[in-house]
């Protein structure tokens, strides 16, 4: 297999583009050009040679006619193109949706210039700005920096989309269990025997104020408050201000939890050294106690 994309400075689009052939076609011959015969000896060609034609192996979103656009208004980039025509071959289609809600239409949206936020105070550093960053720089610059430059990109991207893939992967089979925990409760928390990703299931399927869950490595019990959205750093309910930033025999002292450990001064987040410490915290935060 023979995949073409251009030569000289790269972006995060292409980029991930060739991570995701890659993992399927591993053995690929990557050919970095703009000369057309040299395009022409490839089976694929992403994000160069004007034309997007998935069946003749054309990938570039950059010609004029090119309008093809999310329902969202994001606008579909080489990433794109090659994650809805290859995602499939890679991961299910639930996999497949969530990282390109995820991943892939961040990189899409960075590389054609569609706003996705608005700045307040400083510019986030997004994964399009760190694989930028991989680029030799001015003084370094040659076709064969380039070149080994990119593909010490993709494999860091490839390394970065398997992981990604593992993540989603269990997201969505904690799903099931959580949202039997939550149909369970009837309180205003649940309780998890381990680190199991929850944060979106629980914003979106319940009221919850808090998640209690068991750190096996720390072997201790977090106490972790739900925002009030997945993109929100305001809970729903914050721990008692004046357990913000204590630790051991203070917080021990002004809660009556004698193993209570340490509550983070933004009172999103606690700690216990048992189970039962733990609960009752969050019952002091309910007011239960």
């Amino acid at each position: 297999m023979k995949i073409a994309t251009h030569n000289n400075l790269f972006h995060a689009d292409e980029v991930f583009a060739l991570a995701i052939l890659k993992m399927i076609y591993p053995d690929t011959i990557l050919i970095r050009t703009r000369d057309s015969a040299r395009l022409q000896e490839a089976d694929i060609r992403v994000d160069v040679g004007g034309k997007y034609d998935s069946e003749g192996g054309d990938f570039d979103h950059h010609q004029a006619e090119f309008d093809l656009k999310r329902e969202n208004g994001i606008p579909y980039a080489s990433a794109g193109l090659i994650w809805k025509h290859f995602g499939g071959k890679v991961a299910g289609k639930e996999v497949v949706d969530y990282i390109e809600k995820e991943l892939i239409q961040q990189i899409d949206a960075n590389d054609t210039g569609f706003d996705t936020y608005s700045i307040n105070v400083c510019k986030p550093y997004t994964i399009s700005d760190f694989i930028k960053s991989l680029n030799p720089s001015w003084s370094e610059q040659s076709e064969e920096s380039f070149n080994r430059n990119f593909e010490d990109a993709v494999l860091i991207a490839t390394k970065l989309l398997r992981q990604e893939i593992k993540r989603a992967e269990e997201v969505i089979n904690a799903k099931n269990k959580i949202i039997l925990k939550i149909n369970e409760s009837d309180k205003e928390y649940i309780i998890l025997e381990g680190r199991i990703p929850w944060k979106e299931t629980v914003v979106e399927n319940s009221d919850l104020k808090y998640v209690i869950s068991y750190d096996k490595i720390e072997d201790n019990w977090a106490i972790l408050a739900v925002p009030i959205s997945m993109n929100s750093f305001e809970n729903r309910k914050d721990l008692p201000a004046e357990w913000g930033g204590l630790f051991n025999k203070d917080l021990q002292k002004i809660t009556g939890v004698k193993d209570a450990i340490f509550c983070h001064k933004k009172l999103f987040f606690a700690i216990s050294k048992s189970k039962e410490g733990a609960i009752k915290l969050v019952e002091i935060a309910l007011g239960k106690k």
